[in-house]
């Protein structure tokens, strides 16, 4: 009877011992397990920081609207407009797009991108062009107000005497707006003499 009684509480001490120490040495083994994790998954080197803004929302753009008309701007020579043979090059804007960031001092930086083809015509004699695009970002409706932003970006463009059209592309990212304005940014050729 007092062996039984020994042996029954042998047994569960015994146990209880197992378990305990199991844990214990599990536990232990956790730590270098996650090490072992961590130098797996970061191939070992030292943690990497990650920016705030990769996990901030995305900033919403305002639309881009194509000013009517202004998809195509034409050059002649001086006296001649509107003469086949005296057409100098013809410029047409295809494609446009614009992605927006948070700045640094939290306000709306705004990337914009457009592409299009130059093609020169009987009268072009070679060298460089510079094509006028107007940015424009109205505050609201009201076009007596000014707006936001209303600047010509010069897009540079080389062709050689006798040269075949080719294409152009600008990406500019130098207007920063408030974050809660501009409703549209319009854009288009437009005549470089006029501010």
């Amino acid at each position: 009877m007092m062996i039984k009684a020994f042996l029954s509480l042998s047994n569960v001490n015994y146990k209880a011992g197992l378990s305990a120490g199991l844990c214990a040495a599990f536990l232990a083994g956790c730590g270098s397990a996650g090490d072992l994790a961590e130098n797996v998954i970061s191939g070992g080197a030292e943690p990497v920081q990650v920016s705030s803004q990769t996990f901030a929302p995305p900033v919403p753009c305002p639309p881009l609207q194509l000013k009517n008309g202004a998809y195509l701007i034409r050059k002649f020579q001086r006296g001649k407009e509107g003469e086949r043979d005296a057409l100098i090059y013809q410029a047409l804007v295809e494609d446009w797009a614009a992605s927006c960031s948070r700045a640094d001092d939290g306000q709306r930086r705004v990337k914009l991108g457009f592409s299009g083809d130059v093609t020169p015509g009987p009268a072009w004699s070679g060298g460089d062009i510079v094509l006028p695009m107007r940015v424009n970002i109205p505050v609201s409706t009201d076009p007596k107000e000014k707006p936001l932003v209303s600047e010509v970006l010069q897009i540079p463009v080389s062709i050689e005497t006798g040269g075949r059209g080719q294409r152009w592309t600008m990406v500019d990212e130098r207007f920063v707006i408030p974050m809660d304005q501009g409703r549209k940014i319009e854009f288009g050729f437009t005549d470089k003499t006029k501010r």
